[in-house]
């Protein structure tokens, strides 16, 4: 007969006290996974406590007596045509991807009641507004995700005037990649520019799940498009040149590393593959907003007329010049305001310059009427833009030499992690394993982004206007530079400052939405916010 260990209970009672430890353990275990799976503060004070801590949900828009815009959108599941003879059963807001434009005046207070007539939860996150913490729009973090059949309302005011977007941000890779994005326009009240046609342009990037030839498609674009000028480049040996201005010659890895489209099967402007055609008369003045809702760069360009840039991410860039035969590398989520005077004779293309030539022929836009303009033959070895050079040099809030309450490193990469083969991650760790950034109200917070990893990472902070105040350690030359989103090369580094001047709980976080997904986004908490929600399978909400 074994003998039993001093110490251990042979009894049934004993059996029982054991199993309610372990019970309580397993209790104890969940309730810190449900809590920090985020990296976001959940708990509230024990009743009766005072407490400086404040939920989320009470940093909404204060009440005010404005002009109020009223938005009544459905997400609803629609058969939509791409073109090409693609359709697809796409997620849309308002039975259109792009879906409903909001577009309101400087000084508006916006109102959107979301119905949700999907099969699936879903939100809203206003992309590049700083918005209140409370309307943000995280599943898990400002709210739960809203279910099928709820409707849920968002209101905040129009005071940044710009080009953004919207998007869910419940499993928003997916959702987003879906159809469910849109625009938004706030116009100022006194232009600095003036113009006669103003458009909207997202660019989007679908998987129909058709396996159709892409010749067919490629040869019937070729003859639409007019784009049989067209030769193939080498794009992994760029000339050696050296270019004034706000131009520069992109790197070897910059090439590499552009999309060859082989994730996608076709690309559209606005709805349609086949080429997007614009009302424009000789000699008016067009704005183009283009939108990159999609996950990888795109490099783009006009033809048959030069342009000024005047805003990047819905924010003004004073003193730009004219810009001929120049490629704008497009990150994930960004925006670029163009304007230019149409020709007296004939049509202006916006056209893509990517690898791709499937893609590049579907990714095109004609304005005004007449002849198109040819493509020329070099235009993959255009010179690209280089916004760190672009307009009026003059101090911005921020300098490479200011002192700041925090300073922050963040490497960007990719590969293993633990038991996973393919993550992505900030300083080694991947996911709810990345520390939060912490701060408190009136900080000055300096991040520096270096790209150690092989792909393109466009790093995105939620509610916050940033300044870019270096590139690769050289300060800016150019205009200031406010943003949301940076995109960064393999190699490449980046400093942004900016203020802690909007209470909450904020997302950082790549905007290869795949790659936050698969772990590139971490949290920047203020001080004593909390939030009642949190993310996992328990709740249903998942942000990434």
């Amino acid at each position: 007969m074994t003998k039993m260990k001093k110490g251990f209970i042979p009894s049934n009672k004993g059996m029982v006290l054991i199993a309610s430890v372990v019970f309580l353990g397993l209790i104890v275990w969940g309730c810190l996974l449900y809590n920090d799976i985020t990296n976001i503060n959940t708990k509230n004070p024990p009743t009766g406590m005072k407490s400086n801590t404040k939920s989320v949900t009470s940093l909404t828009t204060p009440d005010s007596k404005r002009n109020t815009k009223t938005f009544d959108i459905q997400a609803q599941v629609e058969n939509i045509s791409l073109g090409n003879g693609k359709k697809l059963e796409a997620w849309t807001f308002g039975g259109t991807s792009p879906g409903t434009e909001i577009r309101v005046k400087q000084g508006d207070s916006v109102v959107v009641h979301l119905k949700n007539e999907l099969p699936v939860a879903l939100t809203i996150h206003w992309h590049g507004l700083d918005v209140p913490a409370a309307v943000d729009g995280v599943a898990g973090i400002t709210q739960d995700a809203i279910k099928p059949g709820e409707t849920y309302t968002y209101t905040f005011n129009a005071d940044q005037v710009g080009t953004y977007w919207y998007h869910s941000h419940q499993m928003s890779a997916e959702q987003t990649e879906r159809g469910l994005f849109g625009a938004i326009v706030i116009e100022p009240n006194t232009p600095m520019v003036q113009y006669e046609q103003d458009y909207t342009i997202a660019i989007h990037e679908w998987k129909t799940g058709v396996e159709k030839s892409f010749d067919d498609a490629d040869n019937h674009n070729d003859q639409k498009n007019d784009n049989n000028d067209e030769q193939d480049v080498d794009w992994s040996s760029p000339k050696d040149k050296t270019f004034g201005g706000a131009l520069m010659t992109p790197t070897k890895d910059q090439l590499e590393e552009l999309s060859d489209g082989e994730d996608y099967d076709v690309f559209t402007l606005n709805n349609t593959s086949e080429g997007l055609h614009l009302d424009a008369k000789p000699g008016e003045t067009v704005r183009l907003r283009l939108i990159n809702t999609s996950n990888n760069t795109h490099v783009m360009t006009l033809i048959g007329a030069p342009f000024q840039i005047i805003g990047l991410d819905g924010r003004d860039i004073k003193g730009g010049s004219q810009l001929d035969q120049a490629i704008l590398p497009i990150g994930a989520a960004q925006r670029y305001d163009l304007v230019f005077e149409m020709p007296n004779v004939g049509s202006v293309k916006l056209v893509n310059v990517n690898p791709s030539k499937r893609m590049n022929n579907m990714l095109n836009a004609t304005i005004g009427e007449g002849i198109s303009p040819k493509i020329p033959v070099n235009l993959k070895s255009y010179p690209w833009f280089d916004f760190t050079k672009y307009g009026h040099k003059e101090v911005g809030k921020f300098t490479i030499d200011s002192k700041f309450t925090q300073s922050l490193d963040m490497v960007l990469a990719e590969g293993s992690y633990g038991e996973k083969r393919w993550v992505y991650t900030i300083n080694g760790k991947s996911g709810s394993d990345i520390p939060p950034i912490k701060v408190k109200i009136g900080d000055t917070v300096k991040i520096r982004f270096r790209n150690k990893g092989v792909e393109i990472h466009p790093m995105h902070v939620h509610g916050h206007t940033f300044q870019v105040i270096s590139k690769n350690g050289k300060a800016m030359e150019g205009s200031p530079i406010y943003t949301d989103t940076v995109n960064i090369f393999p190699g490449e580094e980046y400093e942004i400052a900016l203020e802690a001047n909007n209470s909450g709980l904020w997302m950082v976080h790549c905007h290869d939405l795949v790659h936050a997904e698969m772990g590139m986004h971490t949290m920047m908490n203020y001080e004593g916010v909390t939030t009642p929600f949190s993310t996992g399978e328990h709740s249903g909400n998942h942000p990434e």
